[in-house]
């Protein structure tokens, strides 16, 4: 079934057990030892780009960290199988083998008595704390990524995107790494993810697992961004009226917006769960949790990929904005949003350019920046150090313009709003920039905050995602992208708009369906 690629003899492939953005899971006979084990192999495209190398050797070193906790899936080998014609070759790894699929598939069939959901929640909370407290924020928690085994025992999965030490939250292509269903509000605006992010997903997927449905049901990344950003989650009695109010404030501080206002440790958020649960002999053991029939599941998407739900509740404000920001990032990473598809760099060092217009300035919440120089007025000549601005992107010399040039031109041009002239200077600012430049870090900032007073704050919002992948003066960039996101809703809102959301979003994390659970139930696809 892997014809050319070459694995240690010991494993014989059996069947594959589902396929994800980045990897493929495959069961496989272990005859060394003489066991089922599931092989993460990630897929070819990926195996050339050192970032997705790295991120799959990372999942190995955290889930390896962790595997001696009886709820992780344990890691059994890593190696590079060899490939014909491909001397790269291709990273894998061995772990056990689960074959009960995972708790997103039992919500799938309505398996979940809330006895079962409460054992689950501990299960899962102990794992947790026993990650946090070695250094391991996992990042994607969600019941996908949660693996049975054949005894319905609980073991967490996928660490590829888990945090150790300081890492970034974003992958090449500017994607928020997580799953949108159930990340923490900082993360939507770019902030680390810590052991309280970890805790916040863990509490939206008790919400799920108890009321049968999630809190927040956007169909889209920049919907779903809000509601976690803004809206209070409705309370569980009222949803499920079987469930107690003292259920009700034990998961909206699971949920709380301030990660220091939620829960200390997981472990205690499932013990206020299963209290909460006994107070009202209405929620017997026996009794399962209500599924919406015939749901689609997106799991496996990363974040910016659509999940599909019942619009049962939400408002038609919500049905419009989903509409509206079909295809945010989706549109701008496959269609280059920034004119050349610069690589985001982790760092804003100072380029000596030895050209024009060098500044050094600040991003102000106001949009006004700091200059060296006084703008020249529109049209009018100026010294050898300094660009002519017009609404053309060129410069008025007989070589090609710098980028200090066009990005001093695309500001003058916000500026002084003529924010429609200045997008494409900043485009071609963005493009000719080195990622290493402050200057790159200014152009991507003006370029998102100019397409949003320029009236297209979709095509601002993945601008300003990879603007904060630098770090420097990441609160006013967060500032700049929750506004684009409330002008996204507002446009929505005065235009009534609605439509079909897409059904898929660009390759990420997960299988089909995502965790060690594929079709049939078993191992995670991958990142």
């Amino acid at each position: 079934m892997l014809e050319g690629l070459a694995l240690p003899e010991r494993y014989e492939i059996r069947r594959r057990i589902a396929t994800g953005g980045m990897a493929a899971v495959w069961c496989a006979r272990d005859g060394a030892l003489g066991r089922s084990v599931a092989i993460k192999l990630l897929s070819m495209p990926y195996a050339r780009e050192p970032m997705a190398v790295r991120r799959f050797k990372r999942e190995a070193r955290a889930q390896a960290r962790l595997s001696s906790h009886s709820h992780v899936v344990t890691i059994y080998d890593v190696g590079h199988a060899t490939e014909v014609d491909e001397p790269i070759g291709r990273p894998f790894i061995v772990m056990e083998y689960l074959a009960g699929g995972t708790v997103a598939d039992a919500l799938r069939v309505g398996e979940v008595t809330h006895a079962q959901a409460v054992r689950w929640l501990r299960e899962a909370a102990d794992a947790l704390d026993h990650a946090h407290s070695r250094g391991v924020i996992h990042r994607d928690i969600k019941p996908a990524n949660f693996l049975l085994d054949g005894d319905r025992v609980l073991h967490v999965a996928d660490f590829g995107i888990a945090q150790l030490g300081t890492e970034d939250t974003y992958s090449s292509t500017g994607q928020v790494l997580g799953t949108a269903a159930y990340i923490a509000p900082e993360q939507v605006v770019g902030r680390p993810a810590t052991e309280a992010s970890d805790r916040y997903s863990l509490a939206v997927t008790a919400y799920e697992l108890l009321v049968g449905e999630r809190p927040f049901g956007a169909d889209n990344f920049a919907a779903q961004a809000r509601q976690h950003l803004e809206e209070e989650p409705p309370p569980a009695s009222s949803r499920n009226p079987k469930l107690p109010h003292a259920l009700d404030d034990v998961l909206a501080r699971g949920l709380a917006k301030r990660p220091e206002d939620r829960w200390p440790t997981a472990s205690e958020f499932a013990e206020a769960v299963e209290v909460a649960l006994r107070e009202s002999p209405a929620v017997a053991a026996s009794t399962p949790t209500v599924i919406a029939p015939k749901r689609t599941e997106r799991d496996a998407s990363p974040l910016l990929t659509p999940v599909r739900r019942s619009r049962s509740h939400r408002g038609p404000a919500l049905a419009a904005l989903a509409a509206a920001v079909i295809g945010v990032v989706i549109a701008a990473v496959a269609s280059g949003a920034f004119s050349g598809g610069s690589t985001p760099s982790k760092t804003a060092a100072s380029h000596a350019s030895g050209t024009a217009t060098k500044v050094a300035r600040t991003h102000h919440p106001a949009g006004t920046h700091h200059k060296a120089h006084k703008p020249a007025a529109s049209g009018q000549t100026t010294s050898s150090t300094q660009a002519t601005v017009t609404g053309s992107p060129a410069a008025a010399t007989t070589n090609a313009p710098t980028a200090d040039t066009l990005e001093a031109q695309g500001h003058q041009l916000m500026d002084s709003g003529n924010y429609a002239a200045a997008v494409p200077v900043l485009r071609q600012a963005v493009s000719a920039a080195s990622p290493s430049s402050l200057t790159y870090a200014y152009a991507l900032y003006d370029l998102g905050r100019s397409l949003r007073l320029s009236g297209d704050p979709r095509a601002a919002i993945p601008v300003l995602y990879q603007r904060l992948q630098i770090p420097n003066q990441t609160d006013t960039v967060r500032t700049e992208l929750q506004a684009a996101l409330r002008a996204v809703g507002q446009q929505v809102n005065q235009s009534g708009g609605g439509g079909p959301a897409p059904s898929h979003g660009p390759p990420g994390h997960g299988g089909t369906p995502p965790g060690h659970g594929g079709k049939p139930p078993g191992h995670d696809s991958g990142d």
